[in-house]
Parts: structure tokens; sequence; C-alpha cells
């Protein structure tokens, strides 16, 4: 069925290509145009031929659908590759903000508890020296400078 369109697609492309119009004047002098020529064999036709008209082929369709679902999907890739990008960008932001967010909290925390327990990775508790103090607050401050922008 497939190639039955096919190929009833082509020969009709092909027969309106070099399509032929007549053109007569009748008795009364009026002027026709028509495919076929006229049936009365005192009136003599001129025969009209028409050209398919010539595209340029820069501004022609692409050549196939192939080709044209090809630069969709090309185009579909490169919109869904962006948007994956912002949404990474915009993820990324978020956890910027909330590490600034946290670092702040701990900073202030550090500052205002003197003599408070922390407790480390492994869970244990313990005091922070003035030395351990120290570091954190390097730590944390850098933390803020790069989170908090």
């Amino acid at each position: 069925m497939y190639r039955a369109f096919i190929l009833s697609s082509f020969l009709l492309i092909n027969s309106s290509a070099n399509a032929v119009i007549y053109k007569w004047v009748d008795h009364k002098g009026i002027i026709n145009y028509g495919q076929t020529q006229p049936q009365r064999q005192a009136i003599t036709p001129d025969k009209i031929i028409l050209k398919a008209h010539k595209r340029d082929p820069s501004k022609e369709a692409p050549e196939s659908i192939i080709d044209s679902s090809n630069k969709i999907a090309e185009s579909n890739a490169k919109r869904k590759a962006e948007k994956h990008k912002k949404a990474l960008a915009s993820q990324k932001a978020r956890q910027s903000q909330k590490r600034c967010i946290s670092s702040k909290k701990n900073l202030a925390n550090l500052n205002y508890s003197s003599n408070r327990l922390h407790k480390d990775s492994k869970g244990n508790y313990s005091r922070l020296t003035e030395v351990d103090k120290e570091q954190r607050r390097k730590e944390l401050v850098a933390l803020i400078k790069e989170n908090c922008r």
C-alpha cells in the first residue's frame, strides 16, 4: 500500500510538472482555457505548456522526512540538555544556600556557646579547646565565603 501511494504521488507530481493547457476563442469571441482540446473541429486551439516552477536550492525545504526528523530530534536534544543544565544550576544554588544558612547558624552557636558539648563524627561528645574553636571558626568562615554570595 505504501509503495502504491509513493508511485501515485510520483506520477501526480510528474504529470503536473509539465501540464498542457489549451486556449481557444469560441464563435462568440470569448477566450476559453481547458486541459482538453475543444470538440469542434472549426476551432484551432493554442497549446500552452506550463513548466514546473524552479526552486531556489538555498530556500528549499529539507531533502527528506528523515532529515527533517533528525533536525527536530537534535533541536529537542539541545533544549533538553539546556533544561537539564538549568535544573542542575538551580539545584546547586539551593544546596549552596542551605550550606550558607547552616554555616552561619553553626558559627553563631560556636561564638555564643563557650562551654558547650560538641558531637564529633563518631557520635562522641566533648568540649572544644580554644585552638579547636578557632580552627572551626576558620572553616565556617571559609564555608560562608564560598556559599554566601
